[in-house]
């Protein structure tokens, strides 16, 4: 028994080990461009499971009383920084809607082609987008995914909102047209005046959205602000690609070719993302305006996008709320995709998450005021 017990010790030991290992390399590996680096792109999505693994092993040491909990204790420390990009530490989350005269909202939202499915609207859908819009009334809507219809048979959801929302002001990249009336791209809608805006080719996506970035210099008072709005580059998984993802805990509809074919998609897109993040933060580097940049950056707050953005910028989640701030309603409890960064410039005054059950993706807002 003495010798099954030192067995069992010492395997926990060398299995800390390698936990360590592991949470180190997926802290500092996405420090480095996926360009470079591919695995540097994967390394930052197992981030959260190692940490969460490494603090199970405190207690089970306390338990033994040995003192290889420092293992966990200094591995965890020496990511201490991801642990605060990844989860916010204020308790008192102050409600994004609550104004006062020098205050603006602003929302970003992906909305997954507008409760449009298989090229047919969702109805239930569409109108509780319609109601979270309402609700929230931010006075700037930033929209990824976005889709309008100029047939008049279907939706114009364009003028839609501009009428029914209030938004005399808006600015649409049409990233991708199709059937002549079927309109794809990123909008916002704006209810101070849109001063200056146009697109900013970056890429390619059969989607739309993707394809450009979006800057709009909006006059708020007397003060223009840039507003950058993009939806960064997507794995552009099929219903094949999420079958494989799903099998990975089913031997019997494993596919070890599928897993393959899934991986390979990824690297591609790690390579796309890290060029649109570059030049998306030179562009509020070079900026002559207070900047704010938001978006569906399809990347986890560890990872090279991520480290490249808000590297001079301010996370409204994070100097405003508590916890993980999901904004992807499937695969994984702990993915938060979608941010608004600022400036400097900018008083953060705070932020909400619309955690709707029907979305994909969560809409977030932010309370934001020139300094």
């Amino acid at each position: 028994m003495t010798v099954l017990k030192v067995i069992i010790r010492r395997l926990l030991l060398w299995s800390n080990i390698i936990l360590v290992i592991a949470l180190l390399l997926s802290t500092w590996l996405p420090k480095l461009s996926p360009q470079s680096l591919w695995l540097s792109g994967f390394a930052g999505l197992f981030f959260p499971i190692f940490c969460s693994l490494c603090l199970i092993y405190i207690p089970i040491w306390l338990f033994y009383k040995k003192p290889y909990y420092w293992f966990s204790i200094a591995g965890i420390l020496l990511c201490i920084n991801a642990i605060r990009h990844s989860f916010g530490t204020n308790f008192r989350s102050p409600a994004a809607s609550k104004k006062a005269a020098s205050h603006f909202t602003l929302m970003s939202f992906n909305t997954s082609s507008m409760g449009l499915k298989s090229y047919s609207a969702d109805q239930t859908l569409s109108k509780e987008i319609d109601s979270v819009l309402k609700v929230a009334s931010p006075d700037i809507l930033c929209l990824q995914e976005f889709y309008t219809n100029d047939n008049p048979k279907l939706v114009d959801n364009l003028n839609h909102i501009r009428q029914n929302l209030n938004y005399p002001h808006f600015y649409f990249t049409c990233d991708k047209t199709q059937w002549n009336t079927w309109h794809f791209g990123i909008a916002l809608f704006s209810r101070y005046p849109v001063v200056d805006a146009h697109k900013i080719p970056c890429g390619y996506s059969p989607a739309g959205s993707g394809s450009s970035f979006l800057q709009a210099d909006v006059l708020i008072g007397k003060d223009t602000v840039r507003i950058i709005t993009a939806q960064l580059q997507s794995y552009m998984f099929n219903g094949n690609d999420y079958n494989h993802l799903g099998n990975l805990k089913n031997k019997a509809s494993f596919s070890l070719s599928g897993l393959g074919q899934v991986i390979k998609k990824m690297r591609r897109t790690f390579s796309s993302r890290a060029t649109q993040a570059e030049a998306l933060s030179r562009l509020a580097s070079e900026s002559p305006y207070a900047t704010v940049i938001c978006g569906d950056f399809n990347d986890t707050p560890v990872s090279y996008t991520y480290n490249t953005l808000s590297r001079n910028l301010k996370d409204t989640f994070l100097e405003t709320s508590w916890g993980l701030g999901r904004t992807l309603s499937f695969l994984s409890p702990t993915l938060r995709i979608d941010y608004i960064l600022t400036q400097d410039n900018f008083n953060i005054n705070g932020f909400q998450i619309y955690k709707q059950p029907f979305f994909e993706h969560f809409p977030i807002m932010a309370n934001l005021s020139l300094k």
